[in-house]
């Protein structure tokens, strides 16, 4: 079985302020890398333990460049997020896996934009707000349908509580879905015992890999989709089905100026194995970024209080 762990930062278990996740706050940064890394070799360690063959790590936070990759066992491929979203021009699950895919686990994920309990509520990036037929939609729910249109299941979903809020009964197929913590507004959230919910996770995967498994449902289609960016609609267009969902999200993405700073983080934070010359240039390039970040961080936390 091929198995695609698609790891997000904000939901991870201990990581409790917005700072865990952000470059320009390297302490602070650099315990969130930690914790996130682990979460992940939680993972690989229960997908390997209930009989998975081939196993990915899709690093979909920021431009994907979170994970230590030196701590990944041998043959588990860390694939950043910046790949899929500004080169690949027909996204797709299988396509993030780099081959066939069989299977999904989702960790560290958080809520839609406009929720207002939520640990670093965005969707995709800051102040975008996704709806569909207008109603707004989480990352997850936008990758559900991706898997809903490729039949592939998801074995567990984990993150802030408000985020799981947001699902509908039965709109992750047959996954198991596990709180990691509660947001307690965009900057802070109370986790969860960490090992508590690695335990879980691990239970989960186990679970799920012995039992029948159910892809996610596909919404009512056609549906409008509308992408609104600091309250300027960059997009809108009717969707024909879950296939067509996220290749007109990437497509709006790329073809739109909200893209021009995402490609300059990713080049400040190139990705690759983390050799010195690689860290040298990351660390470097946080540096340069620092400014731009912090002011963007300033106003997007302030949005959310008064949201």
């Amino acid at each position: 079985m091929n198995v695609l762990i698609a790891a997000d930062m904000e939901g991870i278990a201990g990581i409790d302020d917005s700072g865990d996740c952000l470059p320009s706050h390297p302490s602070a940064y650099a315990r969130g890398r930690r914790l996130m890394t682990d979460e992940v070799l939680t993972v690989v360690g229960a997908l390997g333990d209930g009989g998975a063959g081939r196993i990915s790590v899709g690093d979909w936070h920021m431009v994907g460049t979170n994970i230590e990759r030196e701590r990944m066992p041998e043959g588990v491929e860390v694939r950043p997020i910046a790949d899929l979203a500004l080169a690949e021009a027909e996204p797709s699950m299988a396509k993030a896996n780099g081959g066939p895919l069989d299977a999904v686990v989702m960790i560290g994920h958080h809520a839609s934009t406009p929720n207002p309990r939520a640990f670093c509520s965005h969707t995709f990036i800051w102040e975008m707000e996704v709806l569909l037929d207008d109603e707004s939609l989480s990352e997850v729910q936008v990758y559900a349908q991706a898997l809903a249109a490729e039949g592939i299941p998801i074995l567990a979903v984990s993150g802030d509580r408000w985020m799981l809020e947001e699902l509908g009964e039965g709109e992750m197929g047959s996954a198991r879905l596990i709180e990691a913590k509660e947001g307690q507004g965009r900057g802070r959230a109370r986790s969860r015992e960490v090992e508590a919910v690695r335990a879980e996770l691990r239970d989960s995967i186990v679970a799920a890999l012995a039992a029948p498994m159910q892809p996610p449902p596909p919404r009512g289609y056609p549906a409008e989709l509308r992408i609104v960016t600091e309250g300027t609609e960059i997009a809108k267009t009717t969707v024909a089905d879950p296939a067509d969902l996220l290749n007109a999200i990437a497509t709006a993405f790329r073809e739109s100026q909200v893209s021009r700073e995402y490609r300059q983080l990713a080049k400040l934070l190139p990705a690759g194995n983390d050799s010195w010359v690689r860290s040298a240039q990351r660390r470097l390039g946080s540096i340069l970024a620092t400014p731009v970040m912090r002011s963007k961080e300033r106003r997007w936390l302030a949005a959310g209080r008064s949201g």
